[in-house]
Order: C-alpha cells, then structure tokens, then sequence
C-alpha cells in the first residue's frame, strides 16, 4: 500500500543563510590556497587578502597591456593565439609558416644581423650575471646563515625563533619583487637607522667631553706649574741684615759687633 506524502514545497533560504554559506564557501577557498593562514585571525586574513588583492591587480594590468599590444599588432596576436594552442610551439617556424620568415635574408642584411648580434651579445651577458649570482648565492649563504646563528645565539633566541624571523626575511623579499613595501619593516629600520645615529652622537659627546676634560685638566696642571715658578706662591721671608753700629774714633777698644 503506497501512501501519499505531503507536497514539499521550496521554502527560500533567508538572506543570512545564504550569506552564512557563502562565507563558508569562500573560507573554504582561501583554506585551501593558503593552508597556513589563520582563518580566525582578522589581521592576517585581511593582510593576506590585500596581498591577493594587489596580486590580481598587477594581473589585470599585464592583461590590458597584452590586449593593447595584440590589438595594436595582427601579426603578435595570431602568433599568442596560436602559442595558446600548441604545447610545442616554436615562434620560429610559425613566423616562417605563417609570415614567410626567411632567415637566409635577414642573415645577408648587414644592419638586421648587427641586431640579432647584439641581441646575442646581450643575451651572453645575462647568462654570465646569472652564473656570477649562483656563485655568489653558493659562496655568501653558507657565511651568512653561520652569522646568522652567531647574532641569534649573542641576542639568546631559540632556534624556532630564528626561523621566524629568517622567514620574515625572505618574506620582504618576495614582496619587493611583487612590488610591496611593508611599512612596518620600513618603520623597524628607520628606527634602527635613528638608535644607530644617536650612539654615534653620544659617542662623540663623550670623545668631546673625555677631551674638553683632559684639555682643562692641563691647562690647571700648567697655571700650577707657572705660579710655582713665578713665585706667585707665599714669598719666602728672607732674614733682615744686623744692624752695624758706627765706630767712634774717640773711644779707644771698640770693635764692631755687626762684623
């Protein structure tokens, strides 16, 4: 025996829940693109928001100038088209199928093949700084991660703390690639900057008070040594001569005591 259920009918969902599962939705994504990201924490999820931000931005703004260029050039578009289609693209052989490249001739034009030396000679160079920054990389790493570990164990920080803050480090340095300043890491070096400006003026002060001290402390040892030799000092009471009494003539035996 069948028995008849009630119709059902499609109540609609209130705005709140169907802005609650759209946050969750979204807080999905961004979970799943950004696993270390505290969801919870407001800071850091707006932080990281701003940087997607400005990340799709900058995005925008290479497409708009592509679509410029393709608009401004047939020739460049059909050939990002066709790049777009084919996994081994070679720009070579579809200019020289599509546009009738003929390399013979751009070889035989003398001012054409000083460019394409040029180009050559530039592209030499690129290769021999990136070469010379591998070495660099292999040579100053290994020194500054062992000065890395002197500073840190000097200021008492723990090896996770180190880590942290080596990985902030690196941090900065994607985001100036990309563009991005943090003010707050520019706030931390200008006080650095200002800590270190007011020790070397301390420092000086001190050098010029030390040497105004010893200045002064001379020129009491030299008025000292004048006074003792210009007699400035208590006069030294010489004895006063004896009285001598005048002889008389008359009186016969007298001698002179004051001789």
């Amino acid at each position: 025996m069948a028995y008849k259920t009630a119709k059902q009918t499609n109540v609609p969902a209130s705005p709140s829940s169907r802005q609650g599962s759209k946050r969750d939705q979204f807080r999905g994504r961004m979970g799943k693109r950004y696993p270390d990201l505290d969801l919870d924490d407001e800071d850091a999820y707006y932080d990281q928001m701003g940087k997607a931000f400005d990340e799709y931005e900058g995005y925008e703004r290479n497409s708009r100038r592509l679509s410029e260029r393709m608009k401004a050039s047939p020739a460049f578009r059909d050939m990002i088209i066709a790049a777009g289609k084919q996994d081994d693209f070679d720009p070579i052989i579809w200019l020289t199928e599509q546009r009738g490249l003929d390399l013979d001739a751009l070889r035989d034009d003398p001012e054409y093949a000083d460019r394409l030396a040029e180009a050559h000679s530039r592209y030499l160079e690129r290769e021999a700084e990136n070469e010379e920054i591998d070495r660099a990389m292999a040579e100053n790493m290994p020194k500054s991660v062992e000065a890395i570990r002197a500073k840190a164990e000097e200021m008492g920080l723990t090896d996770a703390q180190t880590q942290e803050i080596v990985g902030k480090m690196y941090k900065c340095m994607d985001d100036m690639v990309h563009g991005i300043l943090d003010p707050g890491y520019f706030a931390l070096l200008a006080k650095g900057e200002s800590h270190d400006r007011d020790v070397s003026q301390a420092h000086d002060e001190g050098m010029a008070a030390g040497l105004s001290k010893k200045i002064d402390d001379r020129l009491r040892n030299l008025e000292s040594s004048r006074e003792r030799v210009s007699g400035r000092q208590a006069p030294v009471r010489r004895p006063e001569p004896r009285q001598r009494r005048e002889r008389n003539m008359f009186l016969a035996g007298d001698e002179d005591e004051g001789v």
